[in-house]
């Protein structure tokens, strides 16, 4: 019997402490519950705070990128107004400018007008003299016969070193221009150095042979005047491609004579030949 009740208390003791075990695992269970309930509860509150923070940043973001389109679109509209007024101000100075300038083309023009009305020759003449002293728009034709008589000119006075034939003058008519080229070396020409080129020049076709003639008569003359013991002297010309060719004429003994040898006061100096 002793050892029936000794038995029957072990059993209880092992109820006991199964039961202790049992309320344990079942604390520790609810426990365990709790604790995936918080860690479940702390992930939704991080994911909601996450994703508060993203609507945060892409809220900042979309009201940083609308007003930087907003200046980006107010830069533009202002710049676009400078311009206009700019351009504004422009056409206003231009027609300004304009109306300026045909109020005085007008002015001028009522002036001269009431000048001649009224029979002042005087300012008449003046005015006139003064329009033919502006300088005249020469068609391209006009322009390279101009260009030819100078260059055909430019020759002689480069020959008895007159410096380059000199150019037309404002206001200066063809005709008169080549009479002006030409009285500086006409002289020079047996032929024609008595004649008035003034008269001459009336015919055109004649006159380009009384031209060539003088001029060519000046260039023969300048290399014709060189005596004997003159010394060298440049002269310059211009041949069809423009380049300046220069032709030294005269005596080359005068030129030559201070580096030739000669006898001096120890007398004569003698070279010798290699070798001797």
């Amino acid at each position: 019997m002793a050892d029936e009740d000794k038995l029957d208390k072990v059993l209880t003791h092992l109820d006991s402490i199964h039961s202790m075990c049992d309320s344990l695992k079942t604390r520790l269970d609810a426990m365990d519950e709790e604790h995936k309930k918080d860690r479940a509860d702390a992930a939704e509150w991080k994911a909601r705070a996450d994703a508060a923070e993203k609507e945060r940043a892409d809220r900042a973001r979309k009201d940083a990128e609308e007003k930087a389109e907003k200046e980006k679109a107010d830069r533009a509209r202002a710049d676009a107004e400078e311009k206009e007024r700019k351009e504004k101000e422009e056409k206003e100075k231009a027609d300004k400018a304009k109306a300026d300038a045909e109020e005085k083309e007008r002015e001028e023009k009522e002036k001269a007008d009431a000048a001649v009305r009224a029979g002042n020759a005087d300012l008449a003449k003046k005015l006139a003299d003064l329009e033919r002293r502006l300088p005249a728009t020469l068609a391209d034709a006009d322009k390279a016969a101009f260009a030819d008589a100078q260059m055909r000119c430019d020759a002689a006075y480069q020959a008895w070193n007159l410096g380059q034939a000199p150019y037309a003058l404002n206001g200066e008519s063809l005709s008169d221009y080549r009479v002006r080229l030409l009285s500086k070396i006409k002289q020079h020409s047996k032929v024609y150095k008595d004649s008035n080129l003034g008269i001459l020049v009336q015919d055109s076709a004649a006159f380009s042979v009384v031209e060539n003639a003088i001029v060519n008569d000046a260039v023969e003359a300048s290399c014709s005047s060189i005596t004997v013991g003159a010394p060298l002297r440049v002269q310059e010309s211009k041949n069809e491609t423009g380049h300046i060719v220069r032709k030294f004429v005269g005596d080359p003994a005068v030129t030559w004579a201070p580096f030739m040898g000669g006898a001096t006061k120890f007398g004569k100096i003698r070279r010798h030949a290699i070798g001797r």
